[in-house]
């Protein structure tokens, strides 16, 4: 059984529906669904929503490791970065104006949680983002 299946697992009514529509969309013409696709079809709100306050003490202490190399194992080191980018993503997506808002910071945060979870990874987007370009470049 995985974990999002486990209704042992304290996940909101949110959350749990996210998961059937993910599942529902990851099966779409196939016979079997690979646990891959199903995680895959989660949406970066459902990740986000997972380190809320609320799961501080339920699922937080599990999903700390998934973030190896933060400096520490506060929910907040993890949740604040990853909120901001949340609500910066939600902004892009609806098509609103992001010139006006510090968008190094939000850089900064990327960079952040990447490094928390594979230093090695975020070296290789900071090496190959263009982003300092675009930014150095904005009206």
């Amino acid at each position: 059984m995985e974990w999002y299946t486990d209704t042992v697992v304290q996940l909101s009514g949110k959350a749990r529906s996210d998961i059937v529509q993910a599942q529902q969309r990851a099966s779409r013409g196939a016979a079997a669904t690979p646990r891959g696709k199903i995680i895959a079809e989660l949406s970066f709100g459902f990740w986000r929503f997972l380190l809320a306050r609320q799961y501080k003490t339920s699922l937080w202490p599990d999903l700390a490791g998934a973030f190896p190399h933060a400096p520490n194992r506060a929910l907040t080191t993890v949740e604040d970065p990853v909120k901001r980018l949340h609500k910066f993503r939600n902004r892009i997506a609806h098509h609103e104006g992001i010139w006006h808002l510090p968008l190094e910071a939000r850089r900064d945060d990327i960079q952040m949680v990447l490094a928390f979870i594979a230093p090695a990874a975020a070296g290789w987007v900071a090496d190959a983002s263009r982003i300092d370009d675009v930014l150095a470049r904005r009206p």
